[in-house]
């Protein structure tokens, strides 16, 4: 709900194109800030059970917040804003620690479970859409505030163990940790990854307009990767038993540093866009696993949820940051295509990282 339609209820507010472009901006910064205190808390506290409730509650009051001072002013909405994104991020970190928790680590059974995140999106987009075209834009936070009860609902319901085991006094310390060769590389690797999806989750719809396809056509292609990358998720496991976590990462970004040249040099031809798209399911799909399963094996129990965080914050929040600022630049600067190749760089680069976590890691065997 949240990307394809908040940047068209804060038009309908009255917010110029550049206004609207520093307050989408701010769940980036807030992924650098509140992930690592959620993460923290969770394993330094324990009972993450406990803060997946706070959060769920604390979002739908920011929810109300947001429509309730939505005519207040850039500075008012933009504290609303980052107060709804610093209280949901600790969703994310949390939710995956618990379900590579209660997996085990299995990945076929993790996809199973992280598919239903792609369905959930795809709903939405499909769901949404004619709905607001029915009752209105304004009536985004009432649908959002629906979705937020459902989910207060299943947290509050949840009865899973989550009481913390004894904490073993031979834990490495996780900053000790992160100056490790192939732990930083792994890190590298992954900001550069997001980096690059920077040019796909900014720029696709535009360059797709500027090629001539029309919003239905560009909302078809859209749904073709989420939909490629839930079959991925659904029939994972055969190849975390074939193959190692880490060697399926370094292919996955190298297939995106392939996908987006191919975006780059398509010229708009539909075959290739489609051919990009299906990609989606290694670029995304795979990616993400592998990251999941990586950070279950080469991190302990009370340190899940901050190694989640971490991620999250140097990857998605710096890489996507940093990512959407270069590739913009590039869009104007160079052109259109030059985004994409500079994205497709990024992940060649990010590549290169991944194959050095690979030579120095410990012997990673596959499920």
């Amino acid at each position: 709900m949240f990307s394809p339609y908040l940047s068209l209820y804060l038009a309908e507010t009255g917010f110029t194109v550049a206004q609207i472009g520093i307050l989408m901006s701010l769940p980036q910064w807030m992924r650098i800030i509140a992930p690592p205190f959620w993460g923290w808390l969770a394993d330094s506290r324990g009972h993450p059970d406990q803060l997946m409730r706070l959060s769920s509650v604390l979002t739908l009051v920011a929810v109300c917040l947001l429509h309730g001072f939505s005519g207040f002013g850039i500075w008012i909405v933009g504290l609303m804003l980052a107060l709804l994104f610093f209280v949901s991020a600790a969703q994310v970190p949390i939710g995956e620690a618990q379900t590579l928790r209660v997996t085990q680590g299995d990945s076929g059974e993790y996809g199973k479970i992280r598919l239903w995140g792609s369905i959930g999106f795809i709903l939405a987009v499909a769901s949404l859409g004619p709905a607001l075209d029915a009752l209105g834009t304004h009536t985004l936070p009432f649908w959002m505030a629906g979705a937020l009860l459902l989910l207060i609902v299943i947290v509050w319901s949840s009865r899973a163990d989550t009481a913390p085991a004894a904490r073993p006094a031979s834990i490495i310390r996780l900053r000790e940790r992160l100056r490790q060769t192939h732990i930083a590389a792994f890190f590298l690797a992954n900001f550069l990854m997001i980096f690059a999806h920077a040019a796909y989750y900014v720029l696709f719809s535009l360059f797709l307009e500027e090629q001539g396809y029309s919003k239905t056509a560009i909302g078809a292609l859209w749904t073709l990767g989420v939909v490629a990358e839930v079959a991925l998720f659904r029939w994972q496991r055969h190849l975390f038993v074939r193959f190692a976590a880490l060697t399926l990462l370094g292919v996955s970004i190298a297939v995106a540093a392939v996908r987006f040249a191919l975006i780059g040099g398509s010229d708009g031809a539909l075959w290739i866009l489609l051919s990009a798209q299906l990609l989606h399911a290694i670029t995304f799909g795979l990616h993400h696993s592998a990251v999941m399963k990586i950070l279950h094996q080469w991190f302990d129990v009370h340190q899940q949820a901050r190694a989640q965080a971490l991620y999250v914050t140097l990857a998605y929040g710096l890489g996507g940051a940093l990512g959407g600022l270069v590739v913009s630049a590039l869009w104007v600067q160079v052109s259109p295509a030059g985004a994409f190749y500079g994205a497709g760089l990024a992940a060649a680069i990010g590549a290169v990282f991944a194959l050095l976590a690979i030579r120095r890691a410990p012997a990673l065997v596959p499920e």
